[in-house]
């Protein structure tokens, strides 16, 4: 039987229907675990290829030499070649499968468009910014430069100006931009580094130059105004000093140099140079003519003076700015209480109120010495109405240096050589010549025994010793009227006198004698052995004297009316006498 030929090409068409279906089928398992055929990265055929495979291929093929790869980054003058991944670009192998894996699956047109006519796909890239970013930042240390202003050097007394420079500062954010654009491209091409400009602020240092080179051009003069003859006038400070004492600063808005002082510096050497200028002011001295009635000077007035460090510091830095070479020193004048020109009738010292005397007849020659040099202190002062005398304050200084020898004081209970001895007789005759113009005694010691040299004359309780700064004798002008003081040293007489003129305001004193009570007999005489000196030689070196309590009591009335009623009470310790034998050879 035959069979007709239509059947047999419908049973021949299905047939290859079914075997293409089939293949279809089968292609289609064979392929879903495998990248389409026709797909490739980089002209890296992966068709057919499981996601393993095909990730194990392009980590061998491509993803060591894309990470190595190196990226040129230059600042037109450097050229700097990190690898990709140093600068955060890395091949992703797993991304790259996948995303070729994707490739037709969901369009078929898309499908049979890749098996038939191919695509090749650029890898996955990925780009860490943070890595950049430390990359860049780690860069920008060393080529960030900062801007320099335009200054000034010197080279020796040459001023010299140096030119300013401009900065720069690695633009970090436009630079992980420009990266980020590379890795969208996968081109990895040479990058020029971005900068942002930096200007100098200062940009002419030319005036300022000008400037410094006009002060190093002479000497810098001080100038001390009015200067007294004999003393110096005016100080020079030469261009090397002022070199070390002239700052470069900034101007206000520092766009700009101006001319400055080390105040620090300058400030120390006014200080010292303050020390020859400065200088209190001291009251011109005295006498008091009996016939004239008028004030003879014997020690002129003295204008005092201090010199305003901070005012001539001010000066200085002024002519500097300026160019100056000569600065006036700021100096404060202190004028004197006292002039040479003081009238007598106008402080209202007319006639002698009152005296003080003492003797030192058969004095040591060294105690004479020290008598003489503490009674100049006083001779001719002035004491203002109701200002307190001090016989310390114008003592002052006490020691070789100042003219005085040693001879016996009292000290630490024991009489014994010091520099001053006979300074005592001094504050003596000046209280008792206070006491008796009936001013108020405001410190007053006593002697710890009674001294001989005191007595003749009125007898014990009268005395007055010093010892400064803590012993000091003060009495009070409570008068209207200024007081003058004189004082003289008879050393051939022996006798001291201070003299108290004034205006006698009515006042009139009365002094009792010394009372004396509860004497106590001094002590049998020491006799103490000295090795220093040569064997048997007798030596005193403290005197004897009895003890006793001594009252002396003053009065003072003005027309009938009591003013004051004092009492000058005195314990003196009865004194033993020593005496040193020598011991030695």
């Amino acid at each position: 039987m035959r069979v007709p030929w239509l059947l047999v090409g419908t049973l021949a068409v299905g047939t290859l229907l079914i075997v293409i279906l089939s293949g279809v089928v089968l292609f289609e398992i064979f392929y879903s675990v495998r990248i389409l055929p026709g797909v490739s990265v980089w002209g890296i055929d992966l068709g057919g290829k499981t996601l393993d495979l095909a990730t194990t291929e392009l980590d061998t093929r491509l993803a060591a030499n894309f990470n190595s790869a190196i990226v040129q980054l230059t600042d037109g003058e450097k050229v700097w070649a990190p690898t990709a991944s140093e600068l955060g670009l890395r091949f992703d192998p797993q991304a790259t499968v996948q995303a070729a894996f994707k490739l037709g699956r969901n369009d078929p047109d898309a499908h049979f468009n890749v098996i038939f006519n191919g695509v090749n796909r650029s890898p996955v890239v990925t780009f860490d910014p943070l890595a950049a970013r430390a990359y860049f930042n780690q860069l920008a240390a060393a080529l960030n430069r900062d801007p320099i202003d335009a200054g000034i050097q010197l080279d020796g007394l040459k001023v010299v100006v140096t030119p300013p420079q401009s900065g720069r500062v690695l633009d970090v954010d436009a630079a992980l931009g420009m990266l980020s654009d590379m890795a969208r491209s996968l081109t990895l091409s040479r990058l020029v580094l971005p900068f942002e400009p930096r200007a100098p602020r200062i940009t002419d240092a030319s005036s300022a130059a000008a400037q410094l080179q006009k002060v190093l051009e002479s000497n810098l003069t001080l100038q001390l105004e009015n200067a007294s003859p004999n003393e110096a006038d005016s100080w020079d400070l030469t261009p090397q000093q002022l070199i070390g004492l002239i700052q470069i600063q900034h101007s206000a808005d520092g766009t700009g140099l101006r001319l400055g002082i080390n105040t620090d510096s300058l400030r120390a050497g006014l200080a010292d140079l303050a020390t020859q200028i400065n200088r209190t002011s001291e009251d011109a001295r005295f006498t008091f003519n009996d016939d004239t009635k008028q004030l003879e000077v014997i020690q002129p007035a003295k204008i005092g003076r201090t010199l305003d460090i901070t005012e001539t510091l001010q000066r200085i830095s002024d002519a500097i700015a300026r160019g100056d070479h000569r600065v006036a020193l700021a100096v404060k004048v202190q004028p004197p209480d006292f002039v040479d020109t003081t009238k007598a009738a106008d402080i209202g010292i007319t006639q002698l109120i009152a005296t003080g005397q003492t003797s030192y007849l058969g004095s040591s020659k060294e105690r004479m010495t020290n008598i003489s040099a503490a009674t100049a202190r006083f001779q001719g002062i002035i004491i203002k109405p109701g200002e307190t005398f001090s016989f310390d304050n114008y003592l002052g200084d006490v020691s070789l240096d100042t003219g005085y020898a040693e001879a016996l004081i009292i000290a630490n209970g024991l009489t014994i050589k010091g520099v001053g001895g006979g300074v005592c007789q001094v504050s003596t005759t000046a209280f008792r010549a206070a006491f008796f113009a009936g001013f108020p005694i405001i410190e007053r010691w006593p002697h710890a025994y009674r001294v001989g040299w005191y007595e003749p004359g009125f007898g014990p309780g009268l005395d007055a010793t010093v010892f400064s700064p803590s012993v000091d004798f003060k009495f009070k002008n409570d008068t209207p009227y200024h007081l003058l003081i004189e004082a003289y040293a008879n050393n051939q007489a022996g006798r001291l006198t201070f003299k108290f003129y004034s205006t006698n305001d009515g006042r009139q004193i009365t002094v009792s004698d010394p009372i004396i009570e509860n004497v106590v007999p001094h002590p049998p005489d020491k006799i103490e052995e000295d090795p220093t000196l040569p064997a048997g030689q007798r030596q005193q070196v403290d005197y004897a004297a009895n003890g006793a309590d001594v009252t002396v009591k003053r009065t003072v009335t003005r027309g009938g009316v009591l003013v004051s009623d004092d009492t000058v009470f005195t314990r003196y310790q009865p004194w033993q006498a020593i005496f040193k034998v020598g011991t030695g050879q």
